[in-house]
């Protein structure tokens, strides 16, 4: 027996023991017939490409064998890219969410980026660090989405093609065993002096009109997906194991999402509605910028998306060049 029908034999049984693992007998002859039907089909079209080039055909035992040491290989790529990618991004180069203090010698404000599903961890820190501040009489500026008319709900969930209700946040968090953000526990910490700062769902689809006037005249509408039953559906559907396995692979995701910008503008740009984007990014801006400049407070504690962050500071210097970042703290967000 040659030295890579051993290896292929090593690899192959131990992805049946994994497979077995994972789900019983079911997924080992998931694999085993998926390995089988692959082997036909490819050995099929080099019978086929032989024959066209009038080469000579490999035996079939001799092309099994080949087949089934490159997909012992195959699988050692992917298992270990996927298994080192994931170690590294839960483990070694966790994502980090900054909370910036920025000056202009007048005002003083802490802008604390957040994410709306992370661990519980996070949120609680946030927390303790607002009773912190707000005990020294800062205030809160906090985003969130104000409920629109049911027409205009509805209005959003079709541009945002997807059904945007408030559980939503709460079934995601499912598939990354994590916890989700509910505001109810920043708010009313120590004084009452905490304001939304934010668009209502009727501002946005207002403004999302304005600049989708192609779009409306079309009168091109998507069927929102109903993310909830999907992500349930999904749910339902694995055991504890494979459960464990897509939460860490997932939250890897979530990690490199967070660590990379780039992967943040790179995901807006091609799988979200453009145009909404527009809205629900820069008119936000808009609104923070000007509630900051107008404030009569003059330290305010800000919890909003990242991606607001250089805009809104940049506006604000724009307004005043005194504005500088004078502090950068960070909270890892799955600990």
């Amino acid at each position: 027996m040659r030295n890579k029908d051993i290896f292929s034999m090593i690899i192959i049984l131990l992805f049946i023991i994994i497979t077995f693992y994972l789900n019983s007998i079911i997924w080992v002859l998931s694999f085993l017939t998926s390995i089988w039907i692959y082997t036909i089909i490819f050995y099929s079209f080099h019978i086929i490409w032989r024959s066209l080039l009038k080469k000579e055909i490999i035996d079939s035992m001799t092309y099994i064998k080949n087949f089934i040491f490159r997909v012992s290989i195959f699988l050692i790529i992917i298992v270990s890219f996927f298994s080192i990618t994931s170690y590294l991004l839960n483990e070694v180069y966790k994502a980090k969410m900054p909370e910036y203090t920025i000056s202009n010698w007048e005002k003083i404000v802490k802008f604390q980026a957040m994410v709306h599903i992370w661990s519980q961890n996070f949120y609680d820190n946030i927390e303790n660090n607002i009773r912190e501040f707000k005990k020294n009489w800062w205030v809160l500026f906090f985003e969130w989405v104000k409920p629109g008319t049911e027409e205009n709900m509805e209005k959003f969930n079709q541009a945002m093609w997807i059904n945007f209700d408030e559980d939503l946040y709460k079934n995601f968090s499912k598939l990354y065993w994590v916890t989700f953000q509910d505001n109810n526990q920043f708010l009313w910490l120590e004084n009452e002096l905490d304001f939304n700062i934010d668009l209502s769902v009727d501002d946005i689809i207002k403004l999302y009109k304005e600049k989708n006037i192609e779009n409306n005249k079309q009168k091109n509408y998507w069927v929102p997906i109903d993310a909830n039953k999907e992500i349930l559906d999904t749910l339902s559907n694995l055991n504890e194991k494979e459960l464990k396995i897509l939460v860490y692979l997932n939250q890897a995701i979530l990690n490199m999402i967070i660590w990379s910008e780039s992967t943040q503008w790179f995901l807006s740009d091609n799988f979200t509605n453009k145009e909404l984007f527009e809205v629900i990014l820069d008119e936000r801006n808009k609104i923070l910028v000007n509630e900051i400049q107008k404030s009569e407070y003059k330290k305010i504690y800000i919890t909003y998306w990242l991606l607001h962050f250089k805009w809104v500071l940049k506006e604000l210097q724009k307004l005043d060049p005194k504005w500088e970042i004078i502090e950068i703290k960070y909270l890892y967000p799955i600990n």
